[in-house]
């Protein structure tokens, strides 16, 4: 054999490549499979995150709800803004949102929305301001409707119970004003209980809980929150 013939045959050898090996069924069914697992260990982290984000811009702008309060007071005498129920089909989602005259007076921004005028928007609450309720006058369908009843526990300043009676003038009223987040899950039973804002048992108190996130001050002006 020619010295020819056997290079030829050598790079003939040296030219064949191995084919790459596909991957077998179970084999991509096991990376799925750890795939999702990892998913699963990662995502509620970063929801819980992302939830106690939103936690803490709820409590910034409650603080600043607060402070406008505080000096709309200052401003009329002692006097808070009445609070809002409505009867309409269209607007009756939007009861005990945020007093208009906080807008009108300067003393936070102006929406432009039916039932934001306010222009601030609850987080978990998409298209609504957060709730505002204190004892005194009330408007139901933008007329006089007598004066709102606040709910307070009867072992004030204490607030761990479901006991308590309604407060309709704010002179006797041990809670000056309350305004408050419906929280991560608005529908659930702890956010629209009837003892909410004002017991603590509807508070959220911790990622994945359930209630409302609040601030209040007390007849002295002074001011608390929610955890």
């Amino acid at each position: 054999m020619s010295e020819r013939t056997e290079l030829t045959k050598g790079c003939a050898r040296a030219a064949k490549v191995p084919e790459p090996r596909a991957f077998t069924l179970l084999e991509l069914l096991v990376v799925i499979a750890v795939i999702a697992l990892l998913a699963a260990l990662v995502l509620p982290t970063l929801a819980r995150a992302k939830e106690k984000a939103k936690v803490l811009k709820v409590h910034a702008e409650l603080y600043g709800i607060g402070l406008a309060l505080q000096m709309y007071a200052d401003d009329h005498g002692g006097r808070v803004p009445p609070v809002r129920t409505d009867c309409n089909t269209d607007m009756r989602e939007h009861w005990c949102q945020l007093p208009v005259e906080l807008a009108a007076g300067g003393y936070l921004t102006r929406g432009a929305h039916a039932g934001r005028e306010v222009n601030l928007e609850d987080p978990f609450n998409p298209g609504f301001t957060y709730k505002y309720a204190a004892p005194g006058p009330m408007l139901v369908n933008g007329e006089a409707g007598g004066n709102y009843a606040l709910w307070v526990p009867t072992n004030f300043p204490s607030l761990d119970s479901e006991f308590g009676r309604t407060y309709t003038c704010p002179k006797e009223s041990p809670v000056r004003w309350v305004v408050w987040s419906l929280g991560p899950r608005p529908k659930s039973a702890k956010s629209q209980s009837p003892y909410a804002p004002m017991s603590s048992k509807t508070w959220y108190k911790r990622a994945g809980d359930t209630g409302v996130i609040v601030r209040y001050a007390r007849r002295d002006w002074v001011q608390f929150k929610s955890p």
